[in-house]
Formats: C-alpha cells, sequence, structure tokens
C-alpha cells in the first residue's frame, strides 16, 4: 500500500491492524488531565506505555512544543499506535525532533503485553511511509545495547547498524 492511501487528511494512518492517532493540543490536554475522560472521548482503552512520572513530564513537554510551533506539528507529536478492532492503545510512535538537512531520528515504546505480535513493526513501516511524505530522507534510531526485541524490529524495517555508543544507532534511508 502506498504511503499516499494510508495518510488521512488529519494525520492518522491506517495499517491492516493498526492505527497511529496524532495527539492534537485539545486530545494531549485531556489524556494528561483525565485519562478516563480521553478514553471515553475517543473510544478507546489506553493500554500503552506505563503513564509515569517520566511519561508525563515528557508528555508535558511536548504540549510546550506543540504550542510553540504548530507548523510542525506532525514532528513534535506523539502517534498513538491503536488496534483497531479492539479500540486499544497499545503504544505510541514520534519523530524526536523537525528534520534537519532532512534527517530526523524516531522513537516509539509499546506495553510489554503486545510484544511479538509485529504490531511496532507495523507501526514502524508505516510512520516512516508518513516521513517520507514529509520529505524526511533519513531516520535515525537507538536502543539499548539489551534490547534487542527494538533492535530486530528496526531490522525489520530496513535500519542497518551505523554505530555504538552508550547506546546503539541505527540508520534507515528514505
Amino acid at each position: 500500500m502506498a504511503a499516499n492511501d494510508i495518510v488521512k487528511p488529519d494525520g492518522c494512518i491506517g495499517t491492516e491492524r493498526l492505527l497511529l492517532i496524532p495527539f492534537s493540543e485539545e486530545s494531549l490536554a485531556l489524556f494528561i488531565e483525565d485519562l478516563p475522560a480521553f478514553e471515553k472521548r475517543f473510544d478507546v482503552r489506553y493500554r500503552g506505555e506505563e503513564l509515569d512520572y517520566l511519561l508525563l513530564g515528557f508528555l508535558k513537554k511536548l504540549q510546550k512544543e506543540l504550542a510553540e510551533d504548530p507548523e510542525n506539528y506532525l514532528f513534535f507529536t506523539e502517534f498513538l499506535i491503536v488496534l483497531r478492532d479492539a479500540r486499544c492503545v497499545i503504544g505510541s510512535i514520534d519523530y524526536k525532533y523537525v528534520p534537519k538537512d532532512g534527517k530526523t531520528e524516531v522513537g516509539y515504546g509499546m506495553n510489554p503485553a503486545y510484544e511479538g505480535h509485529g504490531y511496532m513493526t507495523e507501526a514502524l513501516r508505516a510512520f516512516l511511509d508518513l516521513g517520507r511524505q514529509l520529505g524526511i530522507r533519513t531516520v535515525l534510531a537507538d536502543t539499548k545495547p539489551d534490547n534487542i526485541k527494538s533492535q530486530n524490529v528496526l531490522k525489520r524495517c530496513g535500519f542497518s547498524f551505523l554505530k555504538q555508543e552508550e547506546n546503539l544507532w541505527w540508520k534507515k534511508d528514505l
């Protein structure tokens, strides 16, 4: 399926089993302030990464970035990974910054209960198609040296090993 066949005008991305739904300023605020109200309003159940102080801190920082630079919204926002049939949020994916010279970095996370089904590989492939549409030419990613599952996702999506520092760095040219 071509990228232009899966990206909807509102920024949502559809795959065979998943929807990737970007937070808007409004939906992000509701998510942070009242998760049960968010679930009811958007008809989803949240089963993604643990909502600890680190993730909530990241989301509050994201809120500020979205307000400061609405033109680059799709590069700042987090996309929720939703199982289509179950209407269940199982993870998220994002670009970490506005591309510089066509290059940016991708990040993602998933509830471990949903690992091993190919969901993240499916999500990342669709997300890379979005990146291509947005003019990204190179995508970087890093993994902890012991995070074999994430490394395998990157390999299945065509990333190649770039270098090792504290983390392992990967690269894919679009």
